[in-house]
């Protein structure tokens, strides 16, 4: 090993692991902190679980004289993390501020709980999007803490009514924004919070922009809005979402939203914008991530619980001359399967593998297709191939 960056290189994992424990222990915390290796995670008596996988790729993306200060961090959060609340909502609620995480982020750690046999999880998750999860936090200067359902019960308030306050005070935080052009705006606090005010619809309905207004969250310090029929700020949302997925550690979603009569939803990006190949590869690279991340605990679950079937990949190919990435799933024969949404379906069949688009595979063989009942990414169980027939109709593609 080179010598420099044996001394300041970014530690290994389980070096990682030690120095956050020694952290937790300089920060004051007692309790007793045990490395499960295999998880890369803490787990102790008091506060449940750490995980360490984000925190570790974050840490060693900082340059070697900023380290010892983000162990600090990491260990003042994790230690407060369990320090009681206020009695009283009163007290608490100029504290309060809304959160947005990956929805993924949720549905893994629900998969952990089921694997090790835990409690379900407390935690009043509202949906933005297909993608996104909407919380609140009790934030402090040097920690903070989701809020249970249990804690709103304690102090007798609806997740509603805790969320509009919470919204409120971050409207009333300094807030800066950007514009590019005539109608590109981008939050530019750097508060961790800009992603959380797309939250803020009042605010945002008040921008100009050409049609419906149309947001993007890549990460927790972004919040791109531009209109569903500007063609060039929809270009500059694909760009730089694309820079900052490829350099954050944390990505929330590239998936993009439009406020419609007040709410966001879910919204297709034009087939016909000239971004639109960029735009796929950006969710298949996503998507990819995620199923990877699920599949693991899945095979593990299934194991411990005897169930036999084939978490199937979700995989890729990618076009050598424009670098565009179309998604695929392999569906084997006779066999119980768990598939992933993907653009391509490779059918195993008698005269060797069928290449199939999943739209027509969801339209003429949608009765073997089963979609599996509060699983985020969604997978749809799947025991036999499509007939002949059935196959004749969907059509086949060829590569």
């Amino acid at each position: 090993m080179d010598l420099i960056n044996w001394l300041f290189g970014p530690p290994t994992r389980d070096q990682f692991a030690s120095l956050v424990m020694r952290a937790l222990r300089d920060a004051g915390d007692l309790r007793q902190h045990r490395y499960e290796k295999d998880q890369f995670r803490l787990l102790n008596a008091g506060a449940g679980e750490i995980n360490l996988g984000n925190i570790y790729q974050e840490h060693c993306k900082l340059p070697s004289a900023e380290r010892a200060a983000h162990l600090k961090q990491i260990a003042q959060v994790f230690h407060s993390a369990g320090n009681d609340l206020p009695e009283e909502f009163d007290e608490a609620k100029k504290n309060l501020r809304p959160k947005i995480w990956p929805r993924a982020s949720y549905a893994n750690l629900e998969l952990r709980q089921r694997l090790n046999n835990g409690k379900p999880l407390d935690s009043p998750l509202y949906p933005l999007g297909s993608h996104l999860v909407t919380t609140i936090v009790y934030d402090l200067p040097t920690s903070m803490r989701s809020l249970s359902n249990e804690d709103l019960e304690k102090w007798g308030v609806t997740y509603y009514e805790a969320m509009e306050i919470a919204c409120q005070n971050l409207q009333e935080t300094s807030i800066a924004f950007s514009r590019i052009g005539d109608r590109f705006h981008s939050a530019v606090s750097g508060d961790n919070y800009d992603s959380a005010r797309i939250l803020l619809k009042d605010l945002v309905s008040t921008w100009d922009v050409s049609g419906d207004p149309v947001a993007m969250v890549p990460q927790r310090d972004a919040l791109y809005v531009t209109g569903s029929d500007d063609e060039i700020g929809l270009k500059m949302m694909v760009d730089l979402a694309e820079m900052t997925l490829n350099d954050e550690v944390r990505p929330l979603s590239p998936f993009p939203l439009r406020l419609v009569d007040g709410e966001w939803e879910d919204w297709s990006f034009p087939e016909v914008h000239e971004s639109y190949p960029k735009f796929r590869s950006l969710e298949n690279r996503f998507m990819s991530d995620l199923y990877a991340e699920q599949k693991p605990l899945l095979e593990a679950i299934y194991e411990k619980e005897k169930i036999d079937v084939f978490v199937a990949s979700f995989s890729g190919l990618q076009n050598k001359s424009t670098g565009d990435i179309t998604s695929y799933c392999a569906w084997a024969k006779d066999c119980a399967s768990l598939l992933p949404k993907t653009d391509l379906i490779m059918i195993q069949v008698d005269d060797g593998t069928a290449i199939c688009k999943w739209d027509r595979v969801a339209k003429f063989a949608k009765d073997l297709l089963e979609p599996v009942e509060d699983l985020y990414p969604i997978r749809y169980r799947v025991s036999q191939t499509p007939t002949a027939e059935q196959l004749e109709q969907i059509g086949r593609v060829e590569l």
